[in-house]
């Protein structure tokens, strides 16, 4: 298992310094092989929000929108339709949304990223398989917002399952 430094984290609130490495072996659509398109570096927060999103909208396979806070779930939906999902899933707790992350298991439309600028919603970060050209247009007017592309959704698991220690980190090979 080797661990390759894939960027400086932005700064956290502790002004201490923190970075993301990835597994060498990484798998693709995963958080660790996702492209940023626009925004600030993530921070280490933006990092466990994100992951904790992404892991959670890929457990489904019909079209779903789940938002994140501080590695608590804030709106969790599924629909036909990836825009009322959104709506849906911001509907469940807007407070605790705003300054959230989302992550969606389909391509991100324009009508998406409309609901989001009607409900004045402030995101840190948005991750999804790929975005439409209108979409990514209006995502462009907010240049702090990070928006990643994970070029794909995969089953979540068979990688690996890792925890910090305080001294070191304890690491296993997943199963699924």
């Amino acid at each position: 298992m080797r661990l390759l430094k894939a960027q400086d984290c932005g700064m956290a609130r502790t002004r201490r310094r923190s970075a993301f490495y990835r597994f060498a072996d990484a798998k693709e659509h995963t958080l660790a092989r996702a492209t940023q398109l626009q925004g600030k570096e993530l921070s280490y927060n933006n990092f466990l929000d994100t992951d904790a999103c992404w892991t959670a909208v890929r457990e489904f396979t019909e079209p779903c929108c789940v938002i994140v806070k501080h590695t608590n779930p804030c709106g969790t939906c599924v629909d036909a339709d990836i825009t009322v999902a959104y709506k849906r899933a911001q509907a469940a707790d807007p407070i605790s949304a705003y300054g959230g992350v989302m992550a969606f298991n389909r391509t991100v439309p324009a009508s998406v990223v409309e609901a989001i600028n009607e409900n004045k919603q402030f995101v840190e970060v948005m991750i999804a398989p790929d975005y439409e050209p209108a979409a990514l247009e209006l995502l462009s007017a907010k240049p702090n917002l990070r928006v990643l592309r994970a070029g794909g959704v995969r089953p979540t698991g068979g990688h690996y399952d890792s925890r910090s220690v305080e001294g070191g980190c304890l690491c296993r090979r997943a199963t699924a």
